[in-house]
């Protein structure tokens, strides 16, 4: 739909101009990715995508995207058009190795959509990749949704003391690791990890584009792992079907010696030795009686701001906010300086305890992580 009477969320004034952005893919991630950025001119020019259906590629050609068969299209730019500043890659984590090695002989940050390689050799293949001098980060965005932002601000905020406990049933496999490690703070640290993995019966979910064709029950598995790692435990808790769910939420409980957070709601313990209670407030507009437009502005915790959104006033999900922080900072990252958004390292722990989790949950005993070679390596220092 054309933004001609839509305000445009303004860019961050350390971005000297829009980030030209690349996409390699035409499948569900590389729209969405498209439809966030389309949704943040002042942010991203999109300069051209990659997809080797024809069909694909007559579709977001008629979108008005110069799309190409091949990355070498892509990558060489016209006077319409300029190369890309960076390439998002969505395309499955096997054949992503070979585009990130041409976009690394290219000299060309990409940003690689998860898992960034599916086994620990492979992961470590592409942390070598990265300590030689390619520029890779990972699209890990779980994190930085809104909620769950402003749920790890209050963990790392000291407001909870120090977190020791932290149950998160919030994403599958290594996005709710991730959420996890950030939770307790532990890092590249090695877990003795215990995990299930049980078969289930519940009423489906929507898919990503409509309701249930009935309400039979369908087969799921239900996993769980106790992340034990001596002074602090993790719980990863996650149901197959617990996206889009009608019966099965997410949830988060952080614990820590001076108070508790459990989901919306903390408990913690003020300096004069009285207790307190607060609540993750949500605030939107676009409710009955506003005006203003259809937009989150935040999440506000006893009048100040846990979690602000800088992408307002754009119409975005709350799933779509995490994507576009995400992209925000690679954007910085590559054209002002500003901190990785996620590096190989991080994404290959959390990819990496997902593989330990499963072979304890198959083995039915408890398996001790071990401390793998990108714990201690660099990361992208863009170009």
């Amino acid at each position: 739909m054309s933004d001609l009477f839509l305000e445009r969320a303004p860019r961050d004034p350390a971005l000297p101009r829009p980030a030209r952005v690349g996409v390699v893919g035409s499948g569900f991630r590389a729209r969405t990715m498209l439809r966030v950025m389309a949704a943040l001119p002042e942010w991203f020019d999109v300069v051209g995508v990659t997809a080797r259906n024809a069909a694909d590629r007559e579709l977001l050609s008629g979108h008005g995207l110069a799309a190409h068969p091949d990355l070498d299209g892509l990558l060489a730019g016209s006077r319409e058009r300029p190369a890309p500043d960076v390439v998002v890659v969505t395309v499955p984590a096997g054949p992503a190795q070979q585009v990130v090695a041409a976009l690394a002989d290219a000299g060309v940050p990409a940003l690689l959509e998860t898992p960034a390689a599916g086994t620990v050799p492979e992961l470590l293949a592409l942390h070598r990749r990265v300590e030689d001098g390619a520029c890779v980060h990972v699209a890990e965005q779980y994190h930085l949704e809104p909620l769950v932002s402003a749920q790890l601000g209050v963990a790392a905020s000291g407001r909870l003391g120090t977190v020791t406990d932290a149950h998160v049933a919030v994403a599958h496999d290594y996005h709710g690791l991730s959420v996890l490690r950030r939770a307790l703070g532990v890092g590249f640290a090695e877990p003795l990890v215990t995990a299930r993995r049980d078969a289930r019966r519940v009423l489906p979910s929507p898919s990503r584009y409509a309701d249930p064709a009935d309400l039979a029950p369908v087969d799921t598995v239900h996993a769980l792992a106790w992340l034990d790692y001596g002074d602090r435990l993790g719980v990863y808790d996650f149901d197959d079907v617990q996206y889009r769910s009608w019966v099965r939420s997410p949830a988060v409980l952080l614990r820590g010696e001076r108070g508790e957070l459990r989901d919306d709601v903390v408990r913690h313990v003020g300096d004069d030795g009285q207790p307190r209670v607060a609540r993750l407030e949500r605030v939107a507009a676009g409710g009955a009686g506003s005006h203003e437009g259809l937009f989150l502005r935040g999440y506000l915790l006893d009048g100040g701001w846990a979690y602000r959104n800088p992408f307002r006033p754009a119409r975005l999900a709350d799933e779509d906010l995490g994507i576009a922080h995400l992209l925000a900072r690679t954007a910085t990252h590559v054209l002002a300086g500003g901190p990785s958004p996620y590096e190989v390292a991080e994404a290959a722990q959390d990819q990496y305890l997902q593989l330990v989790v499963r072979e304890a949950a198959a083995g039915g005993a408890p398996v001790r992580a071990v401390r793998q070679e990108w714990a201690d390596g660099k990361g992208c220092r863009g170009r």
